[in-house]
């Protein structure tokens, strides 16, 4: 029995190749995206401390530069925020576009693999085919000389 190929075999493995490459990419632009987030997270403890550490001075009658220098560092913290915001939106964006690459990637693979499956089966058919041509061929020889042996015998 012959054995099935695959023509586009080195096809599918080059897709398969390359959507591994874009689950990658997909997955160091998630953890980059995750990355901006937990510093959006440290950003903003930080900040509720400063603001917890303006009351504190404020209760303490602090001189009135500690508060100063508070209200600045909120300031630079709101800055690096925004920045921060600015970042995760961009990283996010990152993060859908290569989604979609590798939608696509994965899209192409299943098509070769659809393709290849459909082959096989179109194999196995031509297969099973010709081995019951040869089964039938051999069932009318095997008739055709038992008619010949009852004629011979009669």
């Amino acid at each position: 029995m012959a054995k099935f190929r695959f023509n586009l075999q080195t096809v599918l493995r080059y897709r398969k190749i390359m959507e591994d490459q874009r689950r990658r990419e997909f997955a160091e632009a998630s953890r980059l995206a995750e990355t901006e987030r937990g510093r959006l997270g440290e950003l903003e403890a930080e900040r509720s401390e400063v603001q917890d550490e303006i009351v504190r001075l404020y209760s303490e009658r602090a001189p009135f530069q500690s508060v100063v220098d508070s209200y600045h560092m909120i300031g630079r913290l709101e800055g690096l925020k925004a920045a921060s915001l600015e970042r995760q939106r961009q990283l996010d964006q990152v993060v859908e576009d290569r989604r979609k690459v590798l939608v696509k990637a994965r899209q192409e693979t299943q098509i070769m693999e659809t393709l290849r499956e459909h082959r096989r089966e179109e194999f196995v058919r031509e297969q099973d085919q010709r081995e019951q041509a040869i089964v039938d061929e051999l069932s009318i020889q095997a008739r055709g000389r038992r008619l010949r042996e009852e004629e011979l015998g009669s």
